[in-house]
C-alpha cells in the first residue's frame, strides 16, 4: 500500500471532450435550423405583403379610372383599356397631369415588361399581366350579367362596366386569379 500514489486528475478525457463536442454540434444545427427557417418565412411573408400592397394598388387606381371615365374607346381590347373623361376644373390623368377644362382626354392601360403602365408610364411594379373585358348590357334591364362581358366593346352598344383579371410576377402563377370590375360612372 505503500508503493500505490493516487494522481490527481487534470482536464477531461479524450470521451469526455468528444461527447460535449458532439452535443455542441447538435445544439448549433438546432439553432441554425430555427434562424434559417426563421429567415425563409419572413422572406415569404415579405413577398405576400409586398404582391397583396401591388394587387391593392392596382385594383385602386383600376377601379378610380373606370368609375371616373366617361366612356370606352372601342379601339379597347383584353390587354388593353381606352378610357376617356370629359375635363372638369381640376381634373387630372392617370399620370397626374392636369387637364384643360371642357376638353377631353383619353387613359391608356395595358401591361408591359412586368409593369402596368398608363399612357406608357408605368405606375407600378410586379403586374405580370391583365385581362379585359367590357360589359355591355344588352337586353337593357339596367343589370350586366356574367354572359353579357365581350373581349372588345362591341359597335352599338356602349359598354358600361369593365371587368379586369390581374397576375402577378411570381406569386400567384398556381392560383386561380380574382376577377374585378367596375361600372363607368354615368350608370
Amino acid at each position: 500500500m505503500y508503493g500505490v500514489v493516487k494522481m490527481k486528475q487534470q482536464g477531461f478525457t479524450l470521451t469526455e471532450l468528444l461527447v460535449s463536442l458532439v452535443i455542441s454540434s447538435i445544439l448549433l444545427l438546432g439553432v441554425s435550423t430555427f434562424l434559417i427557417a426563421g429567415k425563409s418565412s419572413w422572406q415569404t411573408q415579405l413577398r405576400l405583403t409586398s404582391s397583396q400592397e401591388i394587387e391593392r394598388f392596382t385594383v385602386m387606381q383600376l377601379r378610380r379610372a373606370i368609375r371616373q371615365a366617361y366612356a370606352v374607346e372601342m379601339g379597347s381590347n383584353t390587354n388593353l383599356l381606352l378610357l376617356t373623361y370629359v375635363a372638369e376644373e381640376g381634373s387630372r390623368n392617370c399620370l397626374g397631369q392636369l387637364q384643360e377644362p371642357g376638353g377631353s382626354y383619353i387613359d391608356r392601360f395595358q401591361v408591359s415588361d412586368d409593369q402596368l403602365r398608363c399612357n406608357g408610364q408605368g405606375l407600378i411594379s410586379g403586374v405580370e399581366s391583365i385581362r379585359f373585358a367590357y360589359g355591355i348590357d344588352k337586353n337593357n334591364d339596367g343589370r350586366i350579367e356574367a354572359n353579357e362581358f365581350e373581349e372588345k366593346p362591341s359597335k352599338g352598344y356602349l359598354a358600361t362596366a369593365v371587368e379586369f383579371e390581374l397576375r402577378l410576377s411570381g406569386i400567384n402563377e398556381d392560383q386561380q386569379p380574382i376577377i374585378y370590375s367596375a361600372a363607368l360612372r354615368r350608370y
